[in-house]
């Protein structure tokens, strides 16, 4: 009995001191704060005198790299913009010429070099002949053997066209005025494989004369069997 009093003081005495310990251990250590009342906070701090001339140089030019970098942006924007512009608004039209060229160079065998300019004179001299006449009042028929004859195949076109126009209002199919363009004739002609022929002929009409192409011998016959059949179905 006395060995169990005596153990259970020296536990009791035991966890005591370990909790003391503990205690100890987990104590925390506090930060103090040292304020000295005597010390001036009144005084006021300034930027040194060239601190603007210190942080100019270059590396430290913000603008200038921000506005090459919008004036770089604005530029690609721009050629974009005229790309764009140039393939929906020109591109078509540039293509649409070039595949007629190509259709009428296939079709009547016209000389690409068509750049080549014959004398000026001559020009004027081929555009002027009865452009103001009346074909009801002109013998088509004379002044197409006299361009057979000289080998003026651009006239002889011109002739066969006229000749072509007259046909048709004889035949009270349109109604001949020397100022109506051959937009208003077809829209006159209600036969449409009249009209269908009709608007042919005017096409290489318009090309071979108001154009100005050269036409040589062969690209020649090729147009006035052209002319030649539609004024047989006319008869």
């Amino acid at each position: 009995m006395k060995k169990s009093i005596a153990s259970l003081l020296f536990c009791f005495t035991f966890f005591v001191n370990a909790q003391e310990i503990i205690i100890d251990s987990l104590e925390i250590k506090t930060d103090t704060i040292v304020y000295n009342k005597n010390l001036d906070i009144s005084e006021v701090r300034t930027f040194k005198s060239n601190l603007n001339e210190k942080y100019k140089g270059k590396d430290f030019k913000y603008t200038e790299e921000l506005q090459e970098k919008k004036d770089s942006s604005t530029l690609d924007l721009g050629i974009l913009n005229f790309f764009v512009f140039f393939m929906q608004s020109i591109f078509p039209f540039l293509l649409g010429g070039f595949i007629i060229f190509l259709i009428l160079k296939t079709v009547l065998g016209f000389d690409a070099k068509f750049w080549k300019t014959s004398k000026k004179s001559k020009k004027l001299t081929d555009k002027l002949i009865y452009e103001n006449e009346d074909i009801h009042e002109l013998n088509l028929e004379e002044l197409l053997k006299q361009a057979l004859e000289n080998k003026n195949f651009r006239l002889a076109i011109r002739y066969y066209y006229l000749t072509s126009l007259k046909s048709l209002s004889n035949r009270e199919l349109i109604e001949y005025h020397k100022d109506k363009t051959n937009s208003e004739y077809l829209f006159e002609i209600k036969n449409a494989e009249i009209r269908n022929q009709f608007s042919y002929l005017s096409y290489v009409y318009s090309y071979v004369w108001y154009g100005e192409f050269p036409v040589d011998e062969t690209s020649f016959a090729i147009a006035q069997n052209k002319y030649q059949s539609f004024l047989k179905n006319l008869i």
